[in-house]
Order: C-alpha cells, then sequence, then structure tokens
C-alpha cells in the first residue's frame, strides 16, 4: 500500500443544499476490508433528496454517494481473496446474518443493516467494511463497464421488490412514477411477466422512454391527471408505486383490481397517515406491500441480470459529469432535465 496517495478529492454533503469536494485521507483497510479505486459513482434520486433536504441514513456533514464501481487497489488482512487490479461491483450495505429476522429470511429489515454502510462514493478511493466486502462485493468481468456496474444497487432494490410479488395469474401491471426506479421497473418487468403493462408518469421524455421498453399504453401527467385520461374503472392486477408521495400511494390503491396487489417502493416520511377505503381492503382482497431495501440473494440475483445483458443501463444516464459538478447533477434532475448520472471522480 506504499504507492497509495495520502490525500483524495471526496464529496462531503454538508447540509441540505451544499456539497464540498475536500481533500481527505486516502484509507487504509483494516480487517476484512477492502480499498477501491473508485472509476464511477451514480448520482440518482436517493442522492437528489439527500441534497436537496437531508436524509435520515446519510449524516451531514459527511461523505456522500452509495453507488458505485471501480477497481481494488488493496485488501486489509482475512479480506476476501480480491484481485489487486481486478475490477469489482457492489452495494453499500449487509445484514448482520445472525439476527433473528435475519434467520427467518427478512435480511432486508436486519437492524444492523446500515450499521456499516458505504459511504463516500462521490470520492475517489471507498473503504469497503468487512461485512459489506464479505457478503455484497463481488469480482466484475471487463466485459461490464465500470458504469454500468453502479447499477447493481438500484437494481438489486427492483429485484427485491419483484420478487415479493405473487405473479400467478396476474393479466395486468401498472407503474404509476416515472422516475428512475419507475422506469428500471418498467424494463425489468418482462423477466417477471407476460402480463399487459402500462404506466404512468410525468415529463415527455421519461414517458417516451417507458414507451420504449415496450409499455404501452402510458399516460403522460406532464399537463394533464391520470383521472382526465383513463376511466376510474381502469384497475390493475399489479400496480407499483413509485411516486414517493401520498397522492401517488392513494392513486395506486384506488387503481388496484380485486384480489390486486399494490407495490408501494416510494417510501413517504415517518409517522405518514395512508387512509384506505376498508371496504375495497377487505371485501375485494387487496394485497398491500410495502418494499424496503433489498437482501443478499436480491443483490445476487441483479449482478446475474447485469452479466447477462438483461438490461441496457444506458438510456437511463443522462450524462457524464466530473466531481466538480455533482451540484449540478442534482439541479439537473431536480428541474427533470436528467434520469441519473454517472460521476467521474477523476474528471
Amino acid at each position: 500500500m506504499s504507492d497509495l496517495p495520502d490525500t483524495q478529492r471526496s464529496a462531503y454533503l454538508v447540509r441540505p443544499g451544499l456539497v464540498e469536494v475536500r481533500p481527505v485521507p486516502v484509507p487504509r483497510p483494516g480487517p476484512g476490508e477492502v480499498l477501491v479505486r473508485v472509476e464511477f459513482a451514480l448520482a440518482g434520486g436517493t442522492d437528489r433528496k439527500a441534497f436537496f433536504r437531508g436524509h435520515p441514513q446519510i449524516p451531514m456533514p459527511g461523505p456522500f454517494g452509495h453507488r458505485y464501481a471501480g477497481r481494488v487497489v488493496a485488501l486489509g488482512d482475512d479480506a476476501p481473496p480480491f484481485t489487486i487490479g481486478g475490477p469489482i461491483m457492489g452495494v453499500h450495505s449487509a445484514p448482520c446474518l445472525r439476527c433473528s429476522l435475519c434467520r427467518r429470511g427478512r435480511q432486508h429489515l436486519c437492524p444492523d443493516v446500515m450499521r456499516e454502510k458505504v459511504l463516500g462514493a462521490f470520492g475517489q478511493y471507498l473503504c469497503i467494511p468487512a461485512q459489506v466486502a464479505r457478503h455484497n462485493l463481488f469480482a466484475r468481468p471487463e466485459s461490464l463497464s465500470s458504469q454500468h456496474a453502479t447499477f447493481l444497487e438500484p437494481l438489486a432494490c427492483v429485484v427485491h421488490g419483484l420478487e415479493s410479488i405473487d405473479w400467478h395469474g396476474v393479466e395486468s401491471v401498472f407503474v404509476l412514477g416515472l422516475g428512475a426506479m419507475g422506469l428500471l421497473f418498467a424494463r425489468m418487468l418482462p423477466h417477471y411477466t407476460d402480463a399487459n403493462r402500462f404506466a404512468a408518469g410525468r415529463r415527455t421524455p421519461r414517458v417516451e422512454l417507458a414507451r420504449g421498453f415496450g409499455i404501452e399504453p402510458v399516460a403522460d401527467l406532464t399537463s394533464s391527471t391520470l383521472a382526465e385520461q383513463w376511466h376510474a374503472d381502469e384497475r390493475f392486477d399489479v400496480v407499483i408505486e413509485c411516486t414517493g408521495k401520498v397522492e401517488g400511494w392513494q392513486e395506486s390503491f384506488a387503481r388496484a383490481a380485486p384480489g390486486g396487489q399494490v407495490l408501494f417502493f416510494g417510501g413517504l416520511p415517518r409517522d405518514t397517515i395512508f387512509p384506505v377505503d376498508s371496504y375495497r381492503l377487505h371485501y375485494e382482497e387487496i394485497r398491500l406491500l410495502g418494499d424496503f431495501h433489498f437482501n443478499p440473494r436480491d443483490v445476487a440475483m441483479a449482478r446475474d441480470h447485469l452479466l447477462a445483458g438483461a438490461i441496457d443501463p444506458d438510456p437511463l444516464i443522462s450524462g457524464v459529469l466530473p466531481l466538480d459538478d455533482l451540484a449540478t447533477a442534482f439541479e439537473r434532475m431536480q428541474s427533470g432535465e436528467g434520469i441519473q448520472y454517472a460521476i467521474d471522480p477523476w474528471g
């Protein structure tokens, strides 16, 4: 490790609306840890929300970014046997695998799943904690680009949601909300069902992108509401909610057919009250599914999808920006100019 530099450039989220690129020490990996030279990081919706209003899992001030791909440059004692210089891909967390929830197969709900999370992907070097390195860090073939590999984490989240749905007898699926994650759901649906696929979202370029993924019809909500375009009786066997707004949750429930399922992917703030029609919930047997995070199986499946070329991430990357333009990426996403941006920490 003697050839490693002493300092690196790394983005710190100081407070909502302010990110600074600072010189900070390059960490040396401890027992079980892996040091990665970051090639690209992905700036997505979670980062945008944290930038503008903060996030409970992203302390401020502190290192920023959690979707990454790069190459191994150093290994701590007893670290997994990665090759120095070898390309890797990974996610930012891992469960303990010892608690009662983990033992029951609910690793995504482990109380310690975020205890040693990876933050600092918007930087030149990133130290992967031992638990994450052991369970959720993978060697990456050279054939998979580092830009595409940054999609491992969001794709694992989507896989987790799709795996929780009972697809038996499903004839129609509706995705509400066409941000980055809604579009990723839309892109992955053919790998889970042959059902008819529908979607709705704002911003015409995203609507057109969903159509390019084989979704039809797609309601463009840029200038008119869903109620103005589709009759209230237009309901679906599966509704995937990706707006993260109370109105979106309500619309999703209203659009569920009898016996249908609603997957609530877009989270709401703690203590938010979501009213439902108890008659429909009970007598029409509508299943409401919460959706949070992922477990190691989901990560492994997402990796398999990426390696198999199941999705082309390029349409979901709106451009490449240098580290110094990180705030610009969030401002563009906020204004609807882009979906997600690849961040080059060396640019």
